[in-house]
């Protein structure tokens, strides 16, 4: 009896031994499923960061790459400004010589031949209008200044006179045009600048 109860308690403990053993089998089993599945976790955050700072840096090269492009449009744009600006300019003073022509024929008296005269000045007219509308074609415009308040960016000041009737400083004649290409002068005008009498007065007596 006695041996067959103890035989019992040793049947009972090996079976509580095993199953003992079998849970820690299975922990351990867990355990190692949870550090693989971590470490999949944490590859996985790794691959994430590595590709978000991959698609960083190709935006950033992106955007360098539309500046480079934005920039280089910029300076070809320019050069042909001061490309356009150079011809412009030998124009200009072409357009001077014929109007100068021009002035020169409409004061000549004494002749016979008037009809001549008119088809001579309004062949050369016809020839300024054609240079005044290929400049206007480039992008070049003339310097408004008659009239204008004096701006030394755009005017050069032959002559100087005392006004009463200015307030500012004032362009009141124009003896040679100025022309610009936007914000690129090309010529300055020549101009005469009446001064209000107050500040001819201050500038006497400094």
């Amino acid at each position: 009896m006695e041996n067959s109860e103890t035989n019992i308690k040793e049947n009972v403990e090996n079976v509580n031994n095993d199953a003992s053993a079998e849970c820690e089998d299975v922990i351990d089993d867990i355990k190692n499923i949870e550090d693989e599945t971590s470490n999949q976790d944490e590859e996985i955050i790794r691959l994430n960061k590595e590709i978000d700072s991959l698609k960083d840096i190709l935006q950033r090269r992106q955007a360098d790459f539309e500046n480079y492009k934005k920039r280089n449009a910029k300076m070809q744009e320019e050069f042909k400004k001061l490309a356009v600006k150079d011809f412009a300019f030998d124009i200009i003073n072409v357009n001077d010589d014929i109007i100068r022509a021009i002035e020169a024929s409409e004061n000549i008296s004494g002749k016979k031949d008037t009809e001549t005269k008119a088809s001579f000045i309004e062949g050369v007219k016809l020839i300024s209008k054609r240079i005044e509308e290929i400049l206007k074609k480039y992008g070049i415009e003339e310097i408004e200044s008659e009239n204008m308040p004096f701006n030394p960016a755009y005017h050069e000041a032959l002559e100087i006179e005392n006004s009463e009737h200015h307030e500012e400083d004032t362009v009141t004649k124009v003896y040679q045009k100025g022309f610009k290409l936007e914000n690129h002068v090309i010529r300055s005008a020549k101009v005469r600048v009446s001064k209000p009498a107050l500040q001819k007065n201050q500038e006497t007596n400094n």
